[in-house]
């Protein structure tokens, strides 16, 4: 299902991740696939995110719901990758391109040939910020940055995971003076994976699993504000933004000592529709 475009303002679409949605509600008694979308669908997400699934397109059409397609991309993958992707009828595709040690220059070669196919198959797609990737640093994704629009007079529209930057710099909050150096790249994203995290973890609980709010998330929540104050500054009013309040399943982003990360996302969810609302207010207010 393709996003409809935005009338008047900027539009909010929340994603909730088959990743996240992994183990629920528990290992041995995990939802089926379509069980999935019908509990994000009730926890009020507008769309749906992961791999190639053949069942994507018609589950989507289903629900009603958007999806985000998720691809790795290699000089050698990349053809085959979005014609795969071409098939699940997603509003956005998310790339993660290359390797840590693909050079930037190598990189944005590969980058603007995808961006290319793309285009002939009517996909829209974002580079992913993420560790083990061409864009796995600063440093790395704003020469990415530099040297794509010097090769083609654009900038780059990136799908930004603070959380890996954050992790790599070793931040303290708080974080926005480190991260968000950038608002002309970030003003031209439309999809945003919300991770919550500190500068020594890439993921951190959002409650305390009774349903309260960790005091760890206050400065992530700060952040987030921050980043949509930046993102609004730069709004036209037709945008459609798609966000993921993502977490990882245990055994990986996820400790066993964490509180359930489905019900996490949930609960982010809510706050970070709180904070787009209160950021497109003050956006409406300063174009009345």
């Amino acid at each position: 299902m393709k996003n409809s475009p935005a009338k008047d303002h900027p539009v909010l679409k929340q994603f909730a991740g088959l990743w996240t949605l992994m183990h629920q509600p528990s290992a041995d008694r995990e939802w089926s696939l379509e069980e999935r979308f019908r509990q994000a669908k009730k926890a009020g997400f507008d769309a749906m995110g992961g791999g190639i699934v053949p069942e994507m397109p018609a589950l989507c059409e289903k629900y009603k719901m958007d999806y985000i397609c998720y691809i790795d991309g290699q000089k050698d993958t990349y053809k085959k990758k979005l014609t795969d992707a071409q098939a699940m009828k997603a509003a956005r595709i998310n790339v993660q391109l290359c390797d840590h040690d693909t050079t930037p220059k190598e990189a944005v070669a590969v980058w603007i040939k995808m961006e290319a196919l793309a285009q002939k198959l009517g996909l829209s797609i974002d580079l992913e910020i993420h560790r083990d990737t061409c864009t796995e640093t600063p440093e790395k994704t704003y020469e990415i940055a530099a040297l794509y629009q010097k090769a083609t007079g654009e900038k780059i529209r990136f799908c930004w995971d603070f959380s890996h930057l954050a992790v790599v710099k070793h931040l303290n909050p708080p974080y926005a003076e480190r991260l968000l150096v950038r608002p002309d790249l970030l003003q031209l994203s439309r999809q945003f994976h919300f991770r919550p995290f500190n500068g020594h973890h890439c993921q951190i609980p959002a409650t305390d699993g009774k349903g309260h709010e960790n005091t760890e998330l206050k400065p992530y929540l700060e952040f987030i504000d921050a980043l949509f104050a930046s993102w609004f500054a730069g709004a036209k009013g037709d945008e459609v933004v798609y966000i993921c309040p993502e977490f990882g399943p245990n055994g990986g982003y996820g400790l066993n000592a964490f509180p359930n990360v489905w019900k996490d996302a949930i609960f982010l969810r809510g706050r970070t529709e709180t904070l787009w609302k209160s950021n497109l207010r003050k956006w409406q207010k300063g174009r009345a």
